[in-house]
Protein backbone atom coordinates (compact mmCIF):
# COMPACT_ATOMS: atom_id res chain seq x y z
CA UNK A 1 0.00 0.00 0.00
CA UNK A 2 1.72 3.16 -0.91
CA UNK A 3 2.64 6.02 1.68
CA UNK A 4 0.47 8.85 2.71
CA UNK A 5 1.50 11.58 0.79
CA UNK A 6 2.64 13.66 4.41
CA UNK A 7 5.27 10.50 4.61
CA UNK A 8 6.58 10.16 1.39
CA UNK A 9 10.22 11.58 1.50
CA UNK A 10 9.67 13.13 4.72
CA UNK A 11 13.07 13.37 6.87
CA UNK A 12 12.86 13.75 10.95
CA UNK A 13 15.67 14.19 13.02
CA UNK A 14 14.96 12.44 16.47
CA UNK A 15 17.55 13.86 19.31
CA UNK A 16 17.72 11.81 22.50
CA UNK A 17 20.20 11.02 25.02
CA UNK A 18 18.07 8.00 26.17
CA UNK A 19 19.19 4.98 23.66
CA UNK A 20 16.12 3.07 24.59
CA UNK A 21 14.16 5.37 23.62
CA UNK A 22 15.42 6.37 20.31
CA UNK A 23 15.23 2.89 19.11
CA UNK A 24 11.82 2.81 19.88
CA UNK A 25 11.13 5.43 18.58
CA UNK A 26 12.80 4.95 15.49
CA UNK A 27 11.65 1.69 15.05
CA UNK A 28 8.28 2.98 14.69
CA UNK A 29 8.70 5.63 12.84
CA UNK A 30 10.75 3.95 10.04
CA UNK A 31 7.86 0.91 10.03
CA UNK A 32 5.67 4.81 9.08
CA UNK A 33 7.88 5.33 6.11
CA UNK A 34 9.97 7.79 7.33
CA UNK A 35 13.55 8.79 6.34
CA UNK A 36 15.46 9.30 10.30
CA UNK A 37 18.45 11.00 11.45
CA UNK A 38 19.30 10.29 14.80
CA UNK A 39 21.81 11.48 17.35
CA UNK A 40 22.16 11.31 21.24
CA UNK A 41 23.02 15.29 21.74
CA UNK A 42 22.18 18.69 21.12
CA UNK A 43 25.56 19.84 19.45
CA UNK A 44 25.21 16.35 17.36
CA UNK A 45 21.77 17.25 16.01
CA UNK A 46 22.80 20.73 15.05
CA UNK A 47 25.91 19.34 13.36
CA UNK A 48 23.85 16.79 11.45
CA UNK A 49 21.51 19.69 10.37
CA UNK A 50 24.58 22.03 8.88
CA UNK A 51 25.03 18.99 6.73
CA UNK A 52 21.55 17.49 5.95
CA UNK A 53 18.15 19.53 6.95
CA UNK A 54 14.81 17.39 8.21
CA UNK A 55 11.28 18.42 7.40
CA UNK A 56 10.85 18.43 11.49
CA UNK A 57 12.70 17.28 15.02
CA UNK A 58 11.81 15.22 17.82
CA UNK A 59 13.41 16.80 20.61
CA UNK A 60 14.08 15.62 24.22
CA UNK A 61 14.18 18.37 26.37
CA UNK A 62 16.65 17.15 29.16
CA UNK A 63 19.79 16.44 27.69
CA UNK A 64 23.05 16.88 29.19
CA UNK A 65 25.20 19.34 28.36
CA UNK A 66 23.31 21.18 26.05
CA UNK A 67 19.62 20.65 26.48
CA UNK A 68 16.37 20.91 24.07
CA UNK A 69 15.81 24.38 25.08
CA UNK A 70 19.01 25.75 23.72
CA UNK A 71 19.44 23.59 20.73
CA UNK A 72 15.78 24.82 19.78
CA UNK A 73 17.12 28.86 21.07
CA UNK A 74 20.29 28.23 18.55
CA UNK A 75 17.75 26.44 15.75
CA UNK A 76 15.43 29.80 15.51
CA UNK A 77 18.45 32.28 15.58
CA UNK A 78 19.67 30.79 12.97
CA UNK A 79 17.81 32.45 9.67
CA UNK A 80 18.61 29.13 7.57
CA UNK A 81 16.67 27.23 10.00
CA UNK A 82 14.26 29.19 12.21
CA UNK A 83 11.05 27.63 10.17
CA UNK A 84 12.28 24.08 11.04
CA UNK A 85 9.75 22.34 13.25
CA UNK A 86 10.17 21.26 16.95
CA UNK A 87 8.55 19.04 18.74
CA UNK A 88 9.99 18.50 22.36
CA UNK A 89 9.39 15.00 24.23
CA UNK A 90 9.74 15.29 27.79
CA UNK A 91 8.74 12.88 31.18
CA UNK A 92 7.79 16.14 32.81
CA UNK A 93 4.03 17.21 32.46
CA UNK A 94 4.98 20.39 33.37
CA UNK A 95 2.53 23.83 32.51
CA UNK A 96 6.16 25.59 33.05
CA UNK A 97 8.06 23.51 30.78
CA UNK A 98 5.68 23.53 27.90
CA UNK A 99 5.01 27.55 28.04
CA UNK A 100 8.85 27.93 27.88
CA UNK A 101 9.08 25.54 24.93
CA UNK A 102 6.22 27.91 23.12
CA UNK A 103 7.76 30.52 23.62
CA UNK A 104 11.33 29.26 21.94
CA UNK A 105 9.43 28.33 18.65
CA UNK A 106 8.37 24.96 19.02
CA UNK A 107 5.32 23.84 17.22
CA UNK A 108 4.34 21.21 19.31
CA UNK A 109 5.09 18.72 22.73
CA UNK A 110 4.43 15.33 23.69
CA UNK A 111 4.96 13.62 26.73
CA UNK A 112 7.07 11.15 27.72
CA UNK A 113 6.03 7.59 28.07
CA UNK A 114 4.87 8.12 24.53
CA UNK A 115 1.73 6.95 22.69
CA UNK A 116 2.56 5.67 18.93
CA UNK A 117 -0.67 7.04 17.31
CA UNK A 118 -0.73 10.69 18.77
CA UNK A 119 2.94 10.96 18.24
CA UNK A 120 2.10 9.65 14.64
CA UNK A 121 -1.00 12.05 13.99
CA UNK A 122 1.34 14.95 15.54
CA UNK A 123 4.53 14.33 13.21
CA UNK A 124 2.04 14.08 10.23
CA UNK A 125 0.23 16.87 10.87
CA UNK A 126 2.99 19.47 11.05
CA UNK A 127 4.91 17.67 8.32
CA UNK A 128 2.08 18.48 6.08
CA UNK A 129 1.60 22.30 7.36
CA UNK A 130 5.80 22.59 7.14
CA UNK A 131 5.48 21.46 3.34
CA UNK A 132 2.55 23.70 2.30
CA UNK A 133 4.61 26.97 3.85
CA UNK A 134 7.52 25.76 1.62
CA UNK A 135 5.70 25.78 -1.44
CA UNK A 136 3.77 28.63 -0.61
CA UNK A 137 7.46 30.37 0.33
CA UNK A 138 8.38 28.86 -2.48
CA UNK A 139 5.57 30.79 -4.90
CA UNK A 140 5.72 34.27 -3.32
CA UNK A 141 9.57 34.01 -4.44
CA UNK A 142 8.56 33.39 -7.94
CA UNK A 143 6.04 35.56 -7.67
CA UNK A 144 8.55 38.37 -6.11
CA UNK A 145 10.38 37.99 -9.08
CA UNK A 146 7.93 37.47 -11.77
CA UNK A 147 6.88 41.23 -10.43
CA UNK A 148 10.82 42.77 -10.70
CA UNK A 149 11.40 41.19 -14.05
CA UNK A 150 8.16 43.00 -15.15
CA UNK A 151 8.93 46.56 -13.42
CA UNK A 152 11.93 46.37 -15.15
CA UNK A 153 10.49 45.45 -18.57
CA UNK A 154 8.10 48.08 -17.78
CA UNK A 155 10.55 51.05 -17.09
CA UNK A 156 12.47 49.83 -20.06
CA UNK A 157 10.03 50.06 -22.28
CA UNK A 158 8.49 53.38 -20.94
CA UNK A 159 12.46 54.77 -20.64
CA UNK A 160 12.80 53.68 -25.15
CA UNK A 161 8.79 55.60 -25.73
CA UNK A 162 9.77 58.87 -24.58
CA UNK A 163 12.17 59.73 -26.59
CA UNK A 164 9.80 58.87 -30.33
CA UNK A 165 6.64 60.59 -28.40
CA UNK A 166 8.59 63.72 -27.78
CA UNK A 167 9.92 63.66 -31.83
CA UNK A 168 6.38 63.73 -33.08
CA UNK A 169 5.14 65.98 -30.60
CA UNK A 170 7.42 67.82 -31.64
CA UNK A 171 6.73 67.17 -35.69
CA UNK A 172 3.34 68.06 -34.99
CA UNK A 173 4.04 71.29 -33.48
CA UNK A 174 6.12 72.37 -36.38
CA UNK A 175 3.24 71.05 -38.45
CA UNK A 176 0.61 73.29 -36.82
CA UNK A 177 2.84 76.29 -37.05
CA UNK A 178 3.97 76.19 -40.17
CA UNK A 179 0.82 74.92 -42.38
CA UNK A 180 -2.21 75.96 -39.88
CA UNK A 181 -2.86 78.11 -42.51
CA UNK A 182 -3.02 75.89 -45.48
CA UNK A 183 -4.92 73.60 -43.77
CA UNK A 184 -8.77 72.60 -43.36
CA UNK A 185 -11.21 72.71 -40.32
CA UNK A 186 -10.98 68.84 -40.34
CA UNK A 187 -7.10 68.70 -40.46
CA UNK A 188 -6.71 71.05 -37.79
CA UNK A 189 -9.21 68.95 -35.79
CA UNK A 190 -7.26 65.94 -36.64
CA UNK A 191 -3.93 67.58 -35.48
CA UNK A 192 -5.26 68.81 -32.34
CA UNK A 193 -6.78 65.22 -31.55
CA UNK A 194 -3.30 63.68 -32.14
CA UNK A 195 -1.52 66.23 -30.36
CA UNK A 196 -3.90 65.49 -27.37
CA UNK A 197 -3.29 61.71 -27.36
CA UNK A 198 0.44 62.13 -27.43
CA UNK A 199 -0.03 64.22 -25.09
CA UNK A 200 -1.97 61.72 -22.90
CA UNK A 201 0.72 59.21 -23.76
CA UNK A 202 3.20 60.91 -22.83
CA UNK A 203 1.93 61.51 -19.16
CA UNK A 204 0.96 57.51 -19.01
CA UNK A 205 4.56 56.66 -19.96
CA UNK A 206 6.09 59.21 -17.78
CA UNK A 207 3.90 57.83 -14.56
CA UNK A 208 4.57 53.97 -15.48
CA UNK A 209 8.61 54.97 -14.95
CA UNK A 210 7.90 56.95 -11.82
CA UNK A 211 5.74 53.65 -10.49
CA UNK A 212 8.66 51.55 -11.57
CA UNK A 213 11.27 53.30 -10.31
CA UNK A 214 10.50 54.16 -6.77
CA UNK A 215 10.82 50.55 -5.57
CA UNK A 216 14.11 50.44 -6.07
CA UNK A 217 15.33 54.26 -5.35
CA UNK A 218 17.35 55.16 -2.12
CA UNK A 219 15.80 59.11 -1.70
CA UNK A 220 17.03 61.09 1.82
CA UNK A 221 13.94 62.49 3.22
CA UNK A 222 13.76 65.72 4.94
CA UNK A 223 10.84 68.12 6.43
CA UNK A 224 9.02 69.34 3.84
CA UNK A 225 7.38 72.60 3.14
CA UNK A 226 3.55 71.43 2.01
CA UNK A 227 2.65 75.06 1.15
CA UNK A 228 5.00 75.38 -1.34
CA UNK A 229 4.39 71.65 -3.06
CA UNK A 230 0.69 72.15 -3.18
CA UNK A 231 1.05 75.05 -4.79
CA UNK A 232 3.41 73.88 -6.92
CA UNK A 233 0.55 71.07 -7.76
CA UNK A 234 -2.51 73.71 -8.28
CA UNK A 235 -0.18 75.46 -10.71
CA UNK A 236 0.18 72.14 -13.00
CA UNK A 237 -3.54 71.54 -12.73
CA UNK A 238 -4.94 75.34 -13.22
CA UNK A 239 -6.11 75.00 -16.40
CA UNK A 240 -8.41 71.68 -15.30
CA UNK A 241 -9.55 73.87 -12.40
CA UNK A 242 -10.76 76.49 -14.55
CA UNK A 243 -12.57 74.32 -17.03
CA UNK A 244 -14.15 72.67 -13.92
CA UNK A 245 -15.39 75.58 -12.18
CA UNK A 246 -14.03 73.71 -8.91
CA UNK A 247 -13.45 75.99 -5.78
CA UNK A 248 -10.49 75.10 -3.02
CA UNK A 249 -10.49 75.89 0.31
CA UNK A 250 -6.94 74.98 2.05
CA UNK A 251 -5.73 75.43 5.35
CA UNK A 252 -4.20 78.41 7.09
CA UNK A 253 -1.18 76.57 8.44
CA UNK A 254 0.31 72.95 7.30
CA UNK A 255 2.05 70.40 9.84
CA UNK A 256 4.94 69.64 9.58
CA UNK A 257 5.95 66.42 8.14
CA UNK A 258 8.61 64.59 6.22
CA UNK A 259 9.65 63.00 3.37
CA UNK A 260 10.96 63.64 -0.34
CA UNK A 261 9.65 66.62 -1.69
CA UNK A 262 9.40 65.63 -5.66
CA UNK A 263 7.85 62.40 -4.98
CA UNK A 264 5.20 64.36 -2.38
CA UNK A 265 4.73 66.34 -5.02
CA UNK A 266 3.47 63.90 -7.26
CA UNK A 267 1.29 62.91 -4.46
CA UNK A 268 -0.69 65.92 -4.74
CA UNK A 269 -0.87 66.27 -7.99
CA UNK A 270 -2.30 63.20 -8.44
CA UNK A 271 -4.83 63.18 -5.58
CA UNK A 272 -6.01 66.64 -6.54
CA UNK A 273 -6.14 65.97 -10.26
CA UNK A 274 -8.38 63.16 -9.27
CA UNK A 275 -10.75 65.36 -7.48
CA UNK A 276 -10.84 67.75 -10.09
CA UNK A 277 -11.92 64.99 -12.57
CA UNK A 278 -13.99 63.29 -10.21
CA UNK A 279 -15.93 65.73 -7.71
CA UNK A 280 -19.02 67.17 -8.34
CA UNK A 281 -20.25 69.56 -10.71
CA UNK A 282 -18.85 71.76 -9.83
CA UNK A 283 -16.05 70.46 -7.84
CA UNK A 284 -15.99 71.39 -4.30
CA UNK A 285 -12.21 70.02 -2.97
CA UNK A 286 -11.25 70.87 0.69
CA UNK A 287 -7.52 69.99 1.56
CA UNK A 288 -5.69 69.74 5.10
CA UNK A 289 -3.72 68.14 7.40
CA UNK A 290 -3.58 66.72 11.42
CA UNK A 291 -1.33 65.45 13.23
CA UNK A 292 -1.96 61.60 13.88
CA UNK A 293 0.82 60.45 16.86
CA UNK A 294 4.27 59.85 14.89
CA UNK A 295 2.99 60.85 11.73
CA UNK A 296 0.74 63.62 9.84
CA UNK A 297 -2.56 62.72 8.27
CA UNK A 298 -3.14 64.71 4.89
CA UNK A 299 -6.77 64.78 3.53
CA UNK A 300 -8.10 65.38 0.18
CA UNK A 301 -11.78 65.49 0.36
CA UNK A 302 -14.10 66.28 -2.90
CA UNK A 303 -18.14 66.38 -3.67
CA UNK A 304 -18.64 63.78 -6.23
CA UNK A 305 -20.14 60.42 -6.32
CA UNK A 306 -19.17 58.43 -2.81
CA UNK A 307 -17.25 54.97 -3.58
CA UNK A 308 -18.41 51.89 -2.85
CA UNK A 309 -16.69 49.71 -0.40
CA UNK A 310 -15.38 46.82 -3.19
CA UNK A 311 -14.18 50.51 -5.15
CA UNK A 312 -12.35 51.43 -2.11
CA UNK A 313 -10.37 48.11 -2.22
CA UNK A 314 -9.86 48.75 -5.97
CA UNK A 315 -8.87 52.57 -6.36
CA UNK A 316 -5.14 51.95 -5.83
CA UNK A 317 -4.56 48.95 -7.85
CA UNK A 318 -2.44 50.06 -11.05
CA UNK A 319 -4.72 50.46 -14.11
CA UNK A 320 -7.97 50.12 -12.49
CA UNK A 321 -10.48 52.93 -13.33
CA UNK A 322 -13.44 53.37 -11.82
CA UNK A 323 -15.14 55.58 -13.10
CA UNK A 324 -14.25 55.53 -17.24
CA UNK A 325 -17.14 57.51 -18.59
CA UNK A 326 -16.20 60.70 -16.62
CA UNK A 327 -12.58 61.41 -18.04
CA UNK A 328 -9.72 59.78 -19.69
CA UNK A 329 -6.71 58.23 -17.51
CA UNK A 330 -4.04 55.71 -17.33
CA UNK A 331 -5.20 54.01 -14.03
CA UNK A 332 -1.47 54.99 -12.72
CA UNK A 333 -2.19 57.63 -10.57
CA UNK A 334 -3.39 56.50 -7.51
CA UNK A 335 -1.32 53.34 -7.34
CA UNK A 336 1.42 56.10 -7.75
CA UNK A 337 0.42 57.72 -4.54
CA UNK A 338 0.76 54.37 -2.78
CA UNK A 339 3.94 53.36 -3.91
CA UNK A 340 5.46 56.68 -3.02
CA UNK A 341 3.81 57.04 0.71
CA UNK A 342 4.48 53.12 1.15
CA UNK A 343 8.71 54.20 0.52
CA UNK A 344 8.37 57.26 2.91
CA UNK A 345 7.01 55.18 5.36
CA UNK A 346 3.68 56.24 5.53
CA UNK A 347 -0.04 55.08 4.63
CA UNK A 348 -2.86 55.84 1.87
CA UNK A 349 -6.34 55.38 1.84
CA UNK A 350 -10.04 56.54 1.33
CA UNK A 351 -13.52 56.87 2.98
CA UNK A 352 -16.53 58.68 3.14
CA UNK A 353 -16.12 62.28 3.65
CA UNK A 354 -17.37 64.05 6.61
CA UNK A 355 -20.03 65.90 4.40
CA UNK A 356 -20.51 63.42 1.58
CA UNK A 357 -17.98 62.52 -1.42
CA UNK A 358 -14.91 60.86 -0.45
CA UNK A 359 -11.41 61.58 1.38
CA UNK A 360 -8.45 60.76 0.04
CA UNK A 361 -5.87 60.80 2.42
CA UNK A 362 -2.22 59.81 3.04
CA UNK A 363 0.22 60.28 6.20
CA UNK A 364 3.92 60.83 6.36
CA UNK A 365 6.39 60.65 9.66
CA UNK A 366 6.13 63.53 11.95
CA UNK A 367 9.09 66.13 11.09
CA UNK A 368 11.59 65.93 14.19
CA UNK A 369 11.17 69.00 16.07
CA UNK A 370 13.73 71.79 16.39
CA UNK A 371 15.68 70.62 19.48
CA UNK A 372 14.52 67.12 19.03
CA UNK A 373 11.80 68.25 21.34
Amino acid sequence: MPLPAERRGATLLIVDDKPQNLRLISDFLAEQGFDLMLTRSGAQALEKIELAMPDLILLDVTMPQMDGFEVCRRLKANARTAALPVIFMTALDDTAHKVEGFRLGAVDYITKPIQREELLARIQHHVQLYSLQKELLAKSEDLAQMNAELEAYAHTIAHSLKTPLAAASRFLEILHKFKSDGMTAEQRHLAQQASSALAMTGSAVDALLLLSTVAHQSVEVHPLKMDVLVEQALLQLADLQASTRASLKLPKAWPSASGYAPWVGEVWLNLLSNALKYGGSPPSIELGGTPDGSQVRFWVRDNGRALSVQERKLVFVPFTRLQQERAAGHGLGLATVQRIVSKLGGKTGVGAGPKGGNEFFFALPAAPKVGGR
